[in-house]
């Protein structure tokens, strides 16, 4: 009589147990309960930004450059990160026939789902109106805000 084959294992994969524990890695291909067996999903990138006066605007990937309006529509911030925690902002003021532009380097602090934002003047403010072109020397200012992390994300016009 011939001697029988060992019996192969057949993983079934609806007999595996499901795992509500955190994934240990992007590799990590355990089944998750209710409805969580997709890849792993990255940290979300969008931020709702709040400046001191209160004012707000939404960034929905902080990684690449973006940019936001306040100030009635009148002051366009143009950010341009280095980085998760650092880059630099630029604000254009356009309103009343002229317009101004200044430059801030800005660096993040503070845990993911909620950092500071320290700003510190990094150029000349310049200013155009009438034909007119008038630039005063940079002046050391620095201000915070806060950057507070959101899930979903519908840039603000």
């Amino acid at each position: 009589m011939a001697a029988q084959s060992p019996a192969l294992q057949v993983k079934n994969p609806q007999d595996e147990k499901c795992t509500h524990e955190p994934r240990t890695d992007p590799n990590d291909q355990r089944p998750r309960c209710a409805g969580m067996g997709s890849p792993q999903a990255s940290d979300s990138h969008a931020y709702r930004i709040t400046l001191e006066n209160g004012e707000s605007f939404t960034a929905c990937d902080i990684t690449r450059p973006f940019s936001g309006k306040v100030g009635r529509g009148m002051i366009t911030l143009k950010y341009t990160p280095n980085d998760r925690k650092s880059g630099k902002v630029d604000w254009v003021f356009a309103g009343g026939g002229g317009m101004a532009n200044t430059a801030y380097t800005y660096t993040l602090d503070g845990p993911e789902d909620k950092m500071t934002a320290t700003y510190t003047a990094a150029a000349a403010v310049t200013g155009r109106g009438s034909g007119l072109t008038v630039q005063a020397k940079a002046v050391h200012q620095t201000f915070t805000d806060q950057w507070t992390r959101i899930d979903h994300c519908e840039a603000t016009p």
